[in-house]
C-alpha cells in the first residue's frame, strides 16, 4: 500500500471522520438525548475528550440550529 497515495489519504482520513462522529453520537445519547437541561454534564465523561471540548460539544447540541 502506498502511504503516500492521494486515494489512501482520503479513505483513511474519511474512516477518521467516520469514527470520530459515531462518537459524538454515542456521547450525545448516551449523556445528552433524554436529560434535563439542568442536569447535563459540565465535565467531560470520558478521559480522551477534555472539559472544554465537553462543554463545546453541549453548546452545539443544545443550539436552536442543531436542534432542527
Amino acid at each position: 500500500m502506498d502511504v503516500n497515495s492521494k486515494a489512501v489519504h482520503e479513505a483513511c482520513t474519511d474512516l477518521l471522520k467516520c469514527g470520530q462522529q459515531q462518537m459524538r453520537y454515542r456521547l450525545k445519547k448516551q449523556y445528552f438525548d433524554g436529560v434535563p437541561a439542568n442536569q447535563v454534564r459540565t465535565t467531560s465523561p470520558i478521559k480522551q475528550m477534555t472539559d472544554d471540548q465537553w462543554r463545546e460539544l453541549v453548546e452545539m447540541w443544545s443550539s436552536p440550529k442543531h436542534k432542527v
